[in-house]
């Protein structure tokens, strides 16, 4: 009778084998530099590339002269700088002149002390932010741009879009191997020099002093007023962080799945055919029972969540299985476009 069962199991796996077909091939690391050398791989990596460097440089003088500037208000960086220079001169000093003055020398260290794709990426980011921002404050129609948002609250409203516009322009140029410049590059710069000091907090500390600055330089009758464009930069760096977040780390965030399951072969089999990710087994042990069975590691995207969910129910009804969400997929075969 065991044989018999034995022979019907073995008859049985080899059926689902046969139904599932051949499994995809695997992603390697010569597989990925034979697209990239491509002349279609080598045009999409640039085209990336410029992109968006223009994207990200356009975001950010879009957000300083359209929507900071007109609504009273600052940021940190060397844009904020520039902001608070404009206005405490009454514009006789345009923010693209304190943005290139200031980037010049920060870029040419970077240069010297950082990565050269840095550099030169950062070089051409905040290159182009000047351009932008000239053609913003001189040139028709861009110099017409300008949003102004009413006093009654409403003002609230410029902070979210600056927010969202800035924190995608330093995803983007972040995503692409370079910065924004300005303080990104000064405290890359710092944290080379003394190793033990955290990046973000060099950043905190530059940004808080500038934002603080602000509150000598848009006059109001009230304290209450004149704290108004701090508590908006604040929340505008707040909004600026979450955005920055998503785009670097939200489009490549998916699902881990740990599947405790008495049938490993044939449902990695099924999730590998079906869902084209790779399956790690594990020897797992219930403590209640002591009795073995297998912990199946799968990272998914997340629409293919329905299909795992499907395969466990087909496969393995009795299967258990618990999902986390996963900020970050590293190494070959999940994403293989990044730049």
């Amino acid at each position: 009778m065991n044989e018999q069962q034995s022979t019907s199991c073995s008859a049985k796996t080899e059926t689902n084998a046969d139904t599932l077909g051949k499994l995809p091939p695997k992603i390697t690391k010569q597989d990925l530099e034979n697209v990239a050398a491509t002349t279609k791989g080598k045009t999409f990596y640039w085209f990336k590339i410029v992109f968006f460097l223009i994207l990200s440089s356009f975001l950010v003088s879009f957000a300083a002269y359209s929507l900071i500037t007109p609504n009273d208000f600052t940021i940190g960086g060397i844009s904020g700088i520039g902001i608070i220079v404009n206005v405490a001169t009454n514009g006789k000093v345009p923010q693209w002149v304190i943005l290139f003055s200031i980037n010049l020398p920060l870029v040419i260290l970077s240069f010297f002390f950082v990565k050269k794709r840095f550099a030169i990426l950062s070089a051409a980011n905040t290159g182009m932010q000047s351009l932008w921002l000239f053609m913003l404050e001189n040139v028709s129609p861009f110099n017409k741009l300008q949003i102004e948002f009413g006093s009654n609250g409403e003002k609230i409203f410029a902070a979210i879009a600056a927010g969202i516009c800035i924190g995608t322009a330093i995803g983007l140029a972040f995503k692409i191997g370079g910065s924004t410049g300005g303080a990104d590059i000064l405290a890359v710069l710092i944290q080379k020099k003394f190793a033990a000091t955290s990046i973000a907090w060099m950043l905190f500390i530059i940004n808080c002093t500038i934002i603080s600055s602000s509150i000598f330089v848009f006059k109001a009758d009230t304290l209450a007023l004149r704290l108004l464009p701090v508590m908006m930069a604040a929340f505008e760096s707040y909004i600026e962080s979450k955005t920055n977040e998503a785009v670097t780390n939200g489009f490549q965030s998916a699902i881990e799945f740990r599947i405790i399951t008495d049938k490993p072969e044939e449902m990695s089999q099924a999730l590998m055919h079906e869902l084209s990710r790779g399956v790690t087994m594990l020897p797992a042990m219930g403590m209640y029972t002591k009795e073995s069975h297998s912990m199946l590691l799968c990272v998914v995207s997340r629409r293919q969540v329905a299909t795992l969910r499907r395969v466990m129910k087909t496969v393995d009804p009795d299967s258990f299985a618990v999902m986390s969400q996963v900020s970050q997929v590293l190494g070959l075969g999940f994403y293989s476009t990044e730049i």
